[in-house]
């Protein structure tokens, strides 16, 4: 089985949790541990504090580091913090960076087209896909916005949200969801029997969880051997083989 972990960061925030890895270096050692062959990372700093500063870092730490895929954090284009998007896009490109991740609550923005519309233009034109921390109400105003975005829906749960969540997945198939929150018993095996597998990415959510819960969760559900070697890393290698940049 290749484990492809799409939702993990290192290092050290301000308000550190209990264990955390402080480095690339410790992150690696983490997934070696679980037996997580790949990651899509970000750093701790880039939802916490400002992704001007902590992006080009997390760059800069992970370069020549293969397995760690770096994962870059966006603001609205109207404060002017963050380049241009065609400018940011082809930083994007410069740097090996295929995603994208949005923190509304942590950076207080709203999600949305008036907020976002030339940079998501782009993202929906280029495939890039955008992992995203935030409630299913404001994904919902999102996709309505957008309805070809490519959105990983992250940190959702623990308890189950599928009155929200079906009514998206089944609007727009462009949703997917990452399973570090995705524990109740049963809901895998249900997510792929009504939707296949193709909208489920394996996502640790270390070190908000400990790597190995969701981990084995997957790695215990009753579905088909190619569902879950394709939800614990063959649909993230996909979505990235796709961004055109």
């Amino acid at each position: 089985m290749e484990w492809f972990d799409c939702n993990c960061s290192y290092g050290r925030p301000a308000r550190p949790p209990m264990r955390f890895a402080a480095d690339a270096g410790e992150i690696l050692r983490e997934m070696d541990f679980c037996g997580i062959g790949e990651a899509l990372v970000y750093h701790a700093n880039q939802r916490f504090e400002s992704p001007v500063t902590w992006n080009p870092i997390l760059s800069a730490e992970t370069h020549g580091q293969p397995r760690l895929h770096p994962t870059w954090t966006i603001l609205p284009p109207a404060t002017g913090e963050l380049p241009d998007p065609d400018d940011f896009v082809t930083a994007m490109a410069e740097h090996g960076v295929r995603a994208l991740r949005a923190f509304p609550q942590e950076h207080r923005y709203r999600l949305d087209g008036m907020t976002f519309d030339p940079l998501f233009r782009l993202l929906v034109k280029r495939r890039v896909p955008l992992f995203a921390k935030a409630n299913l109400v404001d994904l919902k105003e999102l996709l309505s916005d957008f309805p070809d975005l490519i959105v990983v829906a992250v940190n959702q749960g623990p308890h189950s949200l599928e009155r929200h969540l079906r009514p998206l997945l089944d609007a727009f198939p462009g949703l997917a969801v990452e399973t570090s929150y995705y524990m109740v018993e049963g809901l895998i095996e249900e997510f792929v029997d009504r939707y296949g597998p193709e909208r489920l990415l394996f996502g640790s959510g270390f070190p908000d969880n400990c790597s190995g819960s969701a981990l084995l969760r997957l790695a215990q559900a009753d579905i088909d051997a190619e569902d879950r070697a394709a939800i614990a890393g063959g649909n993230l290698k996909r979505l990235l083989k796709e961004v055109a940049l």
